[in-house]
């Protein structure tokens, strides 16, 4: 099914709707022409209601979605270099709408009464030309006493645009009325612009100066429809620019509104991505969270849902669009993403374009990673985990509550498991000790849990971006036996190289490391407890020259803490390329306490972010646990809380590695998907930049691409 497009209604800032146009000027006699240094009318009486609304969307008509100015009124930039003052070409009016046409003005006054407002100069050309660039919001404007600088929006548009508030009520889809969540967006990313030429010589003292407004970003108007049978719940939908010339959709632009054209068929003010150019650009999200019911949108039999995704428009320095692949993913909770790619020519910039989706399905496999670009550096992502994953059960002492492989399907990328040393042989002289790790009493072999995790890899679809982190540590701690065991078993995959059966990662990791360079791979990490450097166990253990296919860490100081990851091997001695932010208190004496170090690895997070772009530190946040020797209720407790507290965090940063409790049950689908989520909630960096991963172009039985 392809996407409905409609186009959008203008909104029109005027104090008068019947005022004197320049065309029926020019045969007139101006009785009381304006003067160079006169002020400048744009508005002048006040209007007032009281009512508590802001500038939003109006229902949708045959002619398009109008916008409505907010009744207590709205701040507008104007701008007009061929004014009186030679540095201030550039003042903030505020617009006021009318009571029964809130598409119009009633008003437009000053910000500051008491300030000058733009002054009629000498203009241009023998009947003296001024040329008016207005913006909304003012915000996003910036003024300069340089010519070239005066005009010069410094606009953003952000990957998370988390609607404001959740509304429902009614729209007509195929001919029938249905019920809609609507999801509110945040009018501040509406940006708009108007531009008039006026001859001062035709204006009379008291004419307002009349403004239309069009759009200045391309805005989707996307509908996601409902089971047609039975409730499914969305959690995030995502808009990707996956092909084209220019796919950069959000962060800053700059835009001329100086070199726009009176032209009311299209925008022509030239927009221009800035910032940072290497970071994930081509991605928006809009997170289907309700704040205020602390829960994510459930949709039901013929229920829809109904949000709005602002993009950087398409257009080049000659104001030719450059069409783009677009393509919109519908997460949904425990569930497989649904995609739909949508006909490019048909999304329109600078206009509201109006996307229907398919009906939705639940069930399908979590690939989550896959709809991330590859260049992405793993620090940079948000992995869920789960703890002692192999502690299997439904009693309240177990830690998870179902296998390995369901867990993947949900979307878990991380695992953790223990592991004991065992030797054989060596009883006689001619004996060769072989040493092996297992996972139990029963002896269950490590390699068997590596085979399970790489047949679900290997499983997976063509292309997809899929990897795994497995966290090992001793669970008799880490004696000689295990070392050795540890050393044969790296040794055994390191020498099997590209036929290694157990998809192990035998590269490097540093801090450049990508998803490309991993996925399809199992990443291996050890703990260990003690420095042992060769010399003092007589190279009992791992041998300080030797360099091994996993990432260690030494298992040292108070908690949460850091402490230095080497790739290759444990020894101090060696220099470490990475960090180890940790915290795995796993038995839970003190609930605030516990709760109080999960959010302060969160806030770590956040702060190195913003330090620069190292992209060298590893979080590993367990905020899986026991309360009295009880997991579920300890499970029971953090989920909800962190879900609600992630959900609230706008930062531009990951969460790490999150290791929870029992993550296949309803009380950790929130928290888990909240956690997959947030890769797509902000710019993470990536590796110089890149073209966009092409997508599929087939179109399934159920109206969704596969």
């Amino acid at each position: 099914m392809k996407p409905y497009i409609y186009l959008f209604a203008t909104i029109v800032l005027s104090v008068l709707l019947f005022g004197c146009t320049k065309e029926t000027l020019e045969d007139t006699i101006v009785e009381n022409p304006v003067q160079s240094g006169d002020e400048i009318i744009f508005g002048s009486s006040i209007f007032s209601s009281g009512a508590d609304t802001k500038t939003e969307y109006g229902p949708r008509t045959e002619t398009g979605v109008p916008v409505y100015w907010d009744q207590e009124g709205d701040e507008v930039a104007i701008f007009c270099l061929q004014t009186s003052q030679p540095s201030n070409h550039l003042v903030n009016y505020v617009v006021k709408p009318q009571v029964d046409n809130r598409t119009h003005s009633a008003s437009v006054a000053k910000v500051n009464p008491e300030a000058a407002g733009l002054q009629w100069g000498e203009g241009e050309g023998e009947k003296g030309e001024h040329r008016f660039y207005a913006f909304y919001p003012a915000s996003a404007v910036k003024g300069t006493e340089e010519e070239n600088e005066t005009g010069m929006i410094t606009a953003n548009i952000p990957v998370n645009q988390q609607p404001e508030s959740w509304t429902e009520g009614k729209m007509t889809i195929n001919g029938e009325q249905v019920n809609v969540k609507f999801g509110l967006p945040n009018m501040d990313y509406a940006y708009m612009y108007a531009h008039n030429a006026v001859n001062r010589d035709e204006i009379s003292v008291g004419d307002p100066i009349s403004l239309k407004f069009k759009n200045l970003v391309t805005v989707l108007d996307i509908t996601v429809q409902g089971p047609e049978s039975g409730s499914i719940t969305v959690t995030n939908i995502n808009v990707r620019a996956v092909s084209g010339k220019n796919v950069i959709l959000t962060g800053e632009f700059t835009c001329n509104i100086r070199g726009a054209q009176d032209n009311s068929e299209k925008v022509t003010a030239e927009c221009t991505p800035a910032g940072d150019l290497d970071a994930v650009r081509n991605t928006i999200s809009i997170p289907c969270y309700d704040g205020e019911k602390g829960e994510f949108i459930q949709l039901n039999t013929g229920e829809c849902l109904n949000v709005k995704a602002y993009l950087i428009p398409d257009t080049d320095e000659n104001h030719i669009i450059e069409p783009r692949q677009l393509q919109i993913a519908v997460s949904t909770l425990n569930g497989a993403a649904k995609r739909k790619n949508l006909t490019t020519e048909k999304v329109i910039p600078h206009k509201v374009n109006r996307v229907l989706l398919p009906h939705l399905e639940a069930g399908g496999s979590n690939y989550w990673m896959s709809s991330l670009d590859e260049n992405i550096y793993l620090s940079e992502l948000s992995i869920p985990g789960s703890y002692n994953s192999r502690n299997i059960g439904t009693n309240n002492n177990n830690y998870q509550t179902d296998d390995i492989s369901d867990q993947f399907d949900a979307g878990v990328r991380a695992f953790m498991v223990g592991t004991f040393g065992n030797k054989e042989g060596g009883w006689f002289p001619w004996d060769k000790e072989e040493y092996y790790l297992t996972l139990d009493d029963n002896n269950t072999p490590f390699t068997d849990f590596l085979l399970t995790l790489n047949n679900k890899l290997a499983g997976l679809p063509e292309g997809s971006n899929e990897f795994i982190f497995l966290q090992i540590s001793s669970s008799a701690g880490a004696n000689e036996t295990w070392s050795q065991a540890v050393i044969e078993e790296l040794e055994q995959i390191q020498n099997a190289g590209s036929s290694n059966q157990y998809g192990v990662y035998t590269g490097k990791i540093t801090p450049d490391t990508r998803i490309a360079d991993v996925k399809g791979k199992i990443i291996l990490k050890f703990n260990t407890n003690k420095n042992d450097n060769g010399d003092e166990y007589n190279d009992n253990y791992f041998n300080v020259n030797d360099t091994y296919p996993a990432l260690f860490t030494l298992w040292e100081g108070s908690e949460p803490s850091t402490t230095p990851m080497r790739w290759g091997t444990p020894n101090t001695g060696k220099s470490a390329e990475l960090t180890w932010y940790f915290q795995e208190v796993d038995n839970v004496t003190d609930r605030d306490q516990k709760v109080a170090w999960i959010k302060e690895l969160f806030e770590k997070s956040i702060s190195i972010y913003e330090k620069g772009d190292a992209h060298d530190t590893w979080f590993y946040n367990c905020i899986s646990g026991k309360e009295s020797g009880d997991a579920l209720s300890w499970t029971q407790y953090i989920s909800p809380e962190m879900t609600d507290y992630l959900q609230k965090r706008d930062a531009n940063a990951s969460l790490g590695l999150v290791y929870m409790n029992h993550v296949n049950s309803d009380d950790t689908q929130n928290i888990l998907q909240t956690i997959i989520d947030n890769n797509f909630k902000f710019a993470l960096r990536k590796s110089g930049t890149s073209a966009a991963s092409a997508v599929s172009t087939r179109t399934s039985s159920d109206g969704w691409d596969e």
